[in-house]
């Protein structure tokens, strides 16, 4: 019996795990050097989510955090696009958080520069 449990929870573990909505892509690319600043922060999810926080910080000495307008994103979605302020040259990221259809806290980053 044990033994059928077992096989049961193994064969769902991957549909299980995959119930999280996972980031499909962003923009600005992780690893990427660009010439000129983006115009946007792009976030495209598998299905819809709910975006908690995005951070933008420019990767220096004091790790200077760059405000960003938040306020039309109350809304589940699978696409968020969002206007990038004005930076200069530098190493910057982005840290991101959402809330997944079933309720489960997704995050991730991306590191990219503008020469």
């Amino acid at each position: 019996m044990i033994k059928i449990i077992l096989s049961l929870l193994f064969i769902l573990s991957p549909t299980i795990s995959y119930s999280h909505s996972q980031l499909k892509e962003i923009l600005p690319k992780d690893n990427v050097v660009y010439s000129k600043a983006p115009l946007q922060i792009k976030l495209k999810f598998r299905a819809n989510v709910k975006l908690v926080k995005i951070n933008l910080n420019k990767i220096n000495n004091e790790n200077q955090k760059i405000k960003l307008n938040l306020d039309s994103f109350t809304q589940r979605s699978k696409e968020f696009a969002i206007p990038m302020p004005k930076i200069s040259s530098g190493k910057f990221n982005i840290l991101w958080r959402a809330l997944s259809p079933d309720g489960h806290l997704i995050k991730g980053k991306s590191v990219f520069e503008v020469k």
